[in-house]
């Protein structure tokens, strides 16, 4: 029998006092400091090292050595960080411990980024005069840290976090990413930490605040009007970081909703989130979980297959120039605070609710909401979007399948998909017997593929450095609806009914040309696509070896009808 549950009020969360205590795999710890500590010299490389150059301590390649770039991106100085841990902190592969020289490089980077920083203390990540707040929050946190790390007493570099703090008090961005307000709270707390000054603890506080009235009940934080679990993880990094240095002890229970969320999308393999997710993300931050393991089992249940999925290459691996430096410093303060003796996860079952165990039942969690249902059926699970047309990864023994969603051509050449994210999608659940039935419909969208020229460049370039200065605002936002939130529906309907049964699992599609006029030269299921632009998409993880499926064969059909019903079944064992 197949029970529907929703999540838990505040009220049913259990006591952490209460919370037995497991031991911890101990072998796996050390795989946090080799990791970070193996992509070092990569770190390094990155760096402008000739205190005779102006760049000096810039870790953005592309500007001081490629000349690629016309401008610094501040994202890339998050890098300081990891390097003043390698200065400051011993850990396993660590040989950089106390080399004088690795203290002058970091203290080099943080005076480049005070230096490259508007008069205002705001930055750019992706074009000049963006002031982005997504750069300076993420490199704001790294540098306050790295600050406490070296010891320093730098005037200079305080009144730098006093303008860049100042700035992110007085703006905000366009689009809802909790985990960028979060981190702008962790950098304000870290700059009242840093200067004694209480204006920016008192800030800080309200931005946290901010960040929860963005909580959906279900216990996820909005990304871009959905969740996406991989964001989820840097927003409760943030905000277990703030509690350990505040004592907030009031983020107890959003902190318990949020993971238990965020433990739905944790897969059998120690994989995790991915292409269902609003975001189609598959990171993890893995420092928060550590720093709660002790007294929420979801939260050890996390750190500790997060570890396993190390070990065996199961982590989605961020290797290009600009991602690579994001989790080094997370994954050192992971060592550094991993627990020996984490809360067990029946202690802490907090916010969703589960029919008791069974063999034979099945169980859905439907977060309505977020339009996200995962499914437990013996050794199958699935995890399905329906506000991204029921996009789905789905596990059973020795396989897994990932569905990114239906991708078409046209004769014309344009292409249309059906994962656009959309929570009001129409999407019916019904359970009968020994089966659960979810139907989800829709357009498909059409889907942009821009690449940039040297003509759009230059027009760019000087719409920034004349009126764009002046319009940081409106210059993201229209750039946000093109590469982002815009989309227009294509003449397409697609309708996907998923059926789980005793033997497995069936999806029928059916597609449904609504022009006339329209007819299609191929189409697919893709498996690791993503059709609007984010930054930490694209990166390599197990999924993207599965293969598309060609449905060629049936697009005569689909042109001559002007409809298709195409059924896939997969068995249970």
């Amino acid at each position: 029998m197949s029970t529907i549950v929703m999540p838990r009020t505040m009220q049913s969360v259990r006591s952490l006092e209460d919370a037995p205590l497991a031991a911890r795999n101990a072998a796996l710890r050390d795989l946090y400091a080799t990791t970070a500590a193996g992509y070092l010299p990569r770190l390094l490389g990155a760096m402008d090292r000739n205190p005779y150059r102006k760049t000096y301590g810039c870790l953005d390649r592309q500007f001081w050595h490629y000349r690629t770039s016309d401008f610094p991106s501040e994202m890339y100085q998050e890098g300081v960080l990891p390097l003043a841990q390698a200065y400051a902190c011993s850990f396993p592969g660590n040989r950089w411990h106390g080399e004088p020289r690795l203290r002058e490089l970091a203290i080099a980077g943080l005076r480049f980024s005070a230096k490259s920083s508007h008069a205002d203390g705001s930055c750019d990540d992706y074009y000049p005069y963006e002031r982005a707040l997504g750069a300076a929050v993420f490199s704001l946190v790294a540098a306050t840290e790295a600050y406490r790390l070296l010891a320093l007493e730098d005037e200079s570099l305080l009144a730098w976090f006093r303008r860049r703090a100042d700035w992110i008090v007085k703006h905000d961005e366009s689009g809802r990413l909790a985990n960028h307000h979060a981190l702008a709270a962790l950098g304000l707390a870290r700059t009242a930490q840093a200067t004694g000054d209480d204006c920016y603890a008192r800030a800080a506080e309200a931005r946290v605040h901010q960040v929860l009235e963005w909580q959906s009940s279900e216990g996820w934080f909005e990304e871009y009007g959905g969740a996406d679990p991989g964001y989820q993880s840097v927003t409760i990094d943030c905000l277990a970081k703030y509690r350990k240095l505040t004592g907030a002890t009031w983020l107890e229970e959003p902190l318990a909703r949020a993971l238990a969320f965020t433990r739905l999308a944790l897969h059998p393999d120690d994989s995790y989130g991915g292409e269902y997710g609003s975001r189609g993300t598959h990171h993890f931050y893995p420092h928060g979980m550590e720093l709660l393991a002790g007294e929420h089992g979801n939260a050890a249940a996390l750190a500790e297959a997060f570890l396993r999925g190390l070990a065996v290459g199961k982590q989605a691996w961020f290797e290009d120039d600009r991602l690579f430096a994001h989790r080094l410093g997370n994954l050192i303060e992971a060592w550094q605070d991993w627990q020996p003796q984490a809360a067990t996860e029946a202690a802490t079952e907090t916010d969703v609710e589960t029919s008791p165990p069974s063999s034979e039942s099945e169980h859905v969690t439907h977060l309505p909401q977020a339009g996200l249902l995962f499914v437990r059926s013996g050794e199958q699970h699935t995890a399905v979007s329906t506000a991204r047309g029921g996009v789905f990864k789905h596990f059973r023994p020795q396989a897994v399948v990932t569905d990114a969603g239906l991708v078409v051509e046209t004769t014309q050449g344009r292409v249309a998909v059906s994962q656009m994210h959309d929570r009001n999608r129409p999407a019916n659940l019904s359970t009968t017997g020994e089966r659960t039935t979810l139907r989800v419909e829709g357009p498909l969208h059409w889907a942009k593929s821009e690449t940039a020229t040297p003509a759009k460049l230059v027009l760019f370039r000087l719409g920034l450095l004349t009126v764009g200065r002046w319009c940081r605002t409106l210059i993201r936002q229209l750039l946000q609806r093109r590469l982002i939130t815009g989309r227009r529906a294509a003449p397409i309907q697609m309708t996907r009914v998923f059926e789980w049964h005793p033997k497995g699992l069936t999806v029928t599609d059916t597609i449904v040309l609504l022009d006339s006029k329209l007819a299609i030269e191929r189409m697919s299921y893709g498996t690791d696509h993503q059709s609007v632009y984010v930054a930490a998409s694209g990166v390599y993880q197990d999924g993207v070896l599965e293969p598309w499926t060609s449905l060629d064969r049936h697009v005569h059909e689909l042109n001559q009808r002007r409809r298709v019903t195409i059924s896939r079944e997969y068995p249970g064992s």
